[in-house]
C-alpha cells in the first residue's frame, strides 16, 4: 500500500532496530519510495562496527555499499608494520600504535560527521533532574552455591532427583549443555532450576522465595526501604519465569503490581502506564528488558532495580531510560543486582567493553581501545575461568566481600546528593559501589548522559 506513494520524508524511530542489515523491517522499509531518510535513535552503535554500517548502508546504500570496506577504514590491528617492529624500541611501538589508532578515530569521526547529529538530553532539557547508578552485590546462599558447584562439576542431575523426591528427572528439563544459561538462572534463583520437579504447581511462599536466594534477600530489603520512602519502582528482568517469581512475591506481600512483557497487548501495556503514572497505590511495575524497555514513558516512577543484566548494555540503557526523560521531575536512582564472585561479574566487563567501543567511535572520547575488551566471544580458558566463578576478583575486594548492612543502604538511599543539598556519597562499600567510580566511565550506566557528573 505504502509502495503506491513517493514519499519526501521516512522517518524510522528507534532505528537501531535496523542494526541487522538482514533483517525484515529493512527489506520492507527498502520498497517504500522516499527522497530523505531519517534514523532516531538513542543507541546508534551497541555491540559492533558492522552494526553502525548496517544504519549507514540503509540510509546511503551507494555510499556505504561494502562492510569489508566499511571495516578496513577503522582496522586497528595494522598499526605499525612489521619490518619497522625489530629497528624500534617499545616505547616507540607503543607511541606509534597511538599515533596511528589516533588517526584512525579521527578519520572515523570525519567519516560519521556528516551524517551524524547528535543531541544529550542535557542539551534539551537543562532542568533534567541528575541520575545515579549503584551496583548492589549479594552474596550466594548455601543452597545457591550448591547448584553452582553441581553445574560446575556436571552433578546437577543428582542433585536435581532429590527435589524430584527420588524420580527421573524429566529430560530436557535443564539445558545443562548451556551451562552459562544454568549458571545465570541460579543467580536470579534456584526456582528457576528446580521449579515443578517436587509435582506442585504452587509458587514457593514469599519467605521462601527470600530464603533461598541472595538477590531475593537484598531485594526484599531494598524494596522495604523505597516503598516506606514513597519511591516508585521500575524493575526489568530478562526471564519472564523470573517476573513471574517476583509477582507471586509482591502479591504475597499484598504489593499491588503493573506488568508489561512480550505477552502483554498493547491496550493492556496502556492501562498498566496510565495506572503506574497516576495511581498511589500502584508502586512496583515488573517489565522484561526488550518487551518493557522501548517506546515507554513511566517517568511516574523516580527508581530502577535492573534485576539481571543484559549481554547487550545499550538494552539497560533503554530501560533506565523509561524513568530518566524529558518531564521527569525527581532524581533517578538505578540499583543494578549483581551475585558477587559469580558468572554476573564476566557478563558485566564484557558489557563495559561494548559501551567502551560506543564512547570510542560515537561519543568521540579518549578513550584507549583494549584489544581484550575488543573479543565478542569467550576464549576456551575464559569459559572455564567464568564457570568455575572465577571472575578475576580478588576474595578481599571489598565491594564483593559481604552483604551491605542496613547502615550502608540508608546512606546510598539517600538522593539529597543529586539535588546539591548535601555532599557526595562515598564512592564503594562493603557489598556495592558507584557504577561510575569502578571503571573511570559509567560502567553500564548513561555514559552519554550530560548530567551524570
Amino acid at each position: 500500500f505504502l509502495q503506491k506513494y513517493n514519499f519526501k520524508y521516512l522517518v524510522v524511530d528507534e532505528g537501531h532496530r535496523l542494526k541487522n542489515f538482514d533483517c525484515k523491517l529493512i527489506r520492507e522499509l527498502k520498497f517504500i519510495p522516499a527522497g530523505n531518510k531519517l534514523l532516531l535513535t538513542g543507541t546508534p552503535l551497541q555491540n559492533n562496527l558492522p552494526e553502525l554500517w548496517s544504519l549507514l548502508h540503509f540510509l546511503l546504500p551507494d555510499v556505504f555499499s561494502s562492510l569489508s570496506q566499511f571495516q578496513s577504514w577503522f582496522d586497528f590491528t595494522d598499526s605499525i608494520g612489521k619490518e619497522d617492529a625489530a629497528d624500534i624500541t617499545d616505547s616507540d611501538t607503543t607511541r606509534s600504535e597511538h599515533e596511528h589508532r589516533a588517526k584512525v578515530v579521527n578519520k572515523l569521526h570525519g567519516i560519521l560527521r556528516p551524517f551524524l547529529l547528535r543531541r544529550l538530553k542535557g542539551d534539551v532539557e537543562l532542568s533534567l533532574p541528575r541520575k545515579k547508578e549503584i551496583l548492589l552485590y549479594a552474596q550466594m546462599v548455601p543452597k545457591q552455591r550448591e547448584f553452582n558447584d553441581a553445574l560446575v562439576n556436571k552433578t546437577i542431575t543428582e542433585l536435581l532427583e532429590k527435589f524430584a523426591a527420588g524420580s527421573a528427572v524429566p529430560v530436557g528439563h535443564t539445558a545443562v549443555n548451556n551451562m552459562l544459561m544454568q549458571l545465570r538462572k541460579n543467580c536470579n534463583h534456584p526456582d528457576l532450576i528446580t521449579g515443578g520437579l517436587d509435582g506442585s504447581i504452587m509458587f514457593p511462599s514469599a519467605d521462601e522465595l527470600v530464603e533461598q536466594c541472595g538477590k531475593m534477600k537484598l531485594l526484599d530489603r531494598l524494596m522495604k526501604k523505597l516503598r516506606a520512602r514513597g519511591h516508585k519502582v521500575l524493575i526489568f528482568s530478562q526471564m519472564t519465569r523470573m517476573l513471574d517469581l517476583l509477582e507471586s512475591f509482591f502479591q504475597q506481600r499484598n504489593e499491588p503490581v503493573c506488568r508489561i512483557d512480550g505477552s502483554v497487548k498493547q491496550e493492556d501495556r496502556r492501562d498498566a502506564i496510565a495506572k503506574f503514572n497516576s495511581d498511589p497505590n500502584f508502586g512496583v511495575f515488573l517489565l522484561s528488558t526488550r518487551a518493557g524497555g522501548l517506546g515507554i514513558n513511566l517517568t511516574g516512577g523516580d527508581t530502577v532495580i535492573i534485576y539481571d543484566s543484559d549481554w547487550n548494555p545499550h538494552q539497560d540503557l533503554q530501560a533506565m531510560d523509561r524513568v530518566h526523560r524529558i518531564g521527569q521531575t525527581k532524581p533517578v536512582h538505578v540499583y543494578r543486582l549483581a551475585t558477587a564472585k559469580s558468572v554476573e561479574g564476566k557478563m558485566l566487563k564484557k558489557a563495559a567493553g561494548k559501551l567502551a567501543l560506543e564512547k570510542l567511535v560515537v561519543t568521540g572520547g579518549q578513550f584507549k581501545q583494549d584489544k581484550s575488551q575488543s573479543k565478542k566471544e569467550f576464549g576456551a580458558d575464559e569459559l572455564v575461568a567464568l564457570l568455575k566463578g572465577d571472575t578475576g576478583v580478588n576474595d578481599e575486594d571489598l565491594p564483593q566481600s559481604a552483604d551491605i548492612s542496613d547502615k550502608d543502604l540508608d546512606v546510598i538511599l539517600d538522593r539529597r546528593d543529586l539535588l546539591g543539598l548535601i555532599p557526595p556519597n562515598p564512592c564503594s562499600g562493603v557489598g556495592w559501589e558507584d557504577a561510575e567510580d569502578r571503571s573511570g566511565m559509567s560502567l553500564l550506566g548513561n555514559i552519554s548522559d550530560a548530567n551524570a557528573k
